[in-house]
């Protein structure tokens, strides 16, 4: 056995210490640590395709409307509560055809009905009346849609930009029909708008519901995990300064997509917007592209429940929005 000459630090006094007898009581400091305000559940919605990443982009993108059903049937197996919708036409272009749009969503309430919340998307036509048209279409089935509140520049060449008036009328009429206005914001920027052109207006009803749509080339700037979480955190703050009661959902975008969503579990958001709408990768240190949707929803569960969150239900989905 190896010896060592303690002799020289003799006079050196042990730390003091309690009596063994007092190890079994249990610490009131570490009882009294408070729980952190964090939802138990954590709301999963598809975005199964968009409007703008085509099958040269990640040629596992889907075009046809069987096939973005069949995407969003598995995903509602696999941990998600809601979809949001678009549609391709035969090309793969963006369309707002209201017959594709019954395609694509009768049968899936006909399967789920309340178990499922139907989000659209109220953009892309030359007219207020023409974005507008599947949200009063389907008055009582779209229960939210988003709308962006300013310029969105991505990569240079898709640019949707939103005036005061624009924002103003869609969420009048999106209020109006009874589905809640999910304000998205891609920027900084973008909460200074919200704050003047709604709410300090008095237009946008309470609960606000706000998502967070950044990490995507022009949205915000996020290119790696320091960028990501001051980015994430300070927006998600800033929106709980103008009403502590706000709903704040994250989306998946960008090749940070699921890093972000991680995050967002942590800092108590109430859900996620996850697949093929936003983004290509998997993975952010990876070359990895998105294989189909189920997989991201499946990941997305999984990160919750580790996390101590399990997937919500769409009628938590509904409270968490004030549709309950």
């Amino acid at each position: 056995m190896a010896k060592y000459d303690f002799s020289k630090y003799k006079d050196i006094p042990a730390p003091p210490s309690s009596p063994m007898i007092e190890l079994a009581k249990p610490k009131t400091s570490w009882v009294q640590q408070r729980k952190w305000d964090i939802p138990d559940v954590f709301v999963i919605k598809v975005a199964p395709v968009g409007a703008f990443l085509m099958k040269g982009d990640n040629p596992n993108q889907k075009y046809t409307t069987k096939e973005i059903r069949n995407e969003i049937l598995e995903s509602l197996e696999a941990g998600a509560c809601a979809f949001h919708t678009h549609v391709r036409d035969e090309r793969g272009v963006h369309t707002l055809e209201i017959q594709l749009y019954h395609e694509l969503i009768d049968s899936i309430k006909e399967k789920y009905g309340r178990n499922v919340l139907v989000c659209g998307c109220p953009e892309g036509g030359t007219t207020i009346a023409e974005s507008l048209n599947p949200i009063v279409e389907f008055k009582g089935i779209i229960e939210t849609a988003p709308i962006t509140v300013t310029c969105v520049n991505l990569t240079g060449n898709f640019v949707v930009s939103m005036t005061p008036e624009l924002v103003k009328a869609h969420v009048e009429v999106m209020q109006d029909m009874g589905c809640k206005p999910e304000i998205v914001l891609h920027n900084v920027g973008d909460i200074s708008m919200v704050k003047r052109w709604l709410i300090d207006t008095g237009l946008l009803q309470k609960p606000y519901s706000f998502r967070l749509a950044i990490g995507n080339p022009g949205w915000a700037y996020i290119e790696d995990p320091y960028s990501m979480v001051d980015c994430v955190s300070f927006m998600m703050r800033e929106l709980k300064k103008i009403d502590p009661e706000c709903a704040i959902m994250v989306d998946m975008a960008g090749r940070a997509g699921l890093y972000i969503i991680a995050l967002a579990i942590e800092l108590g958001a109430y859900g996620a917007r996850v697949g093929m709408e936003d983004t290509l990768w998997m993975y952010p240190h990876k070359d990895e592209k998105i294989r189909d949707n189920k997989s991201v929803v499946k990941a997305v569960a999984t990160l919750a429940e580790t996390l101590g969150r399990k997937p919500g239900t769409a009628d938590d989905y509904r409270r968490f929005i004030g549709l309950m």
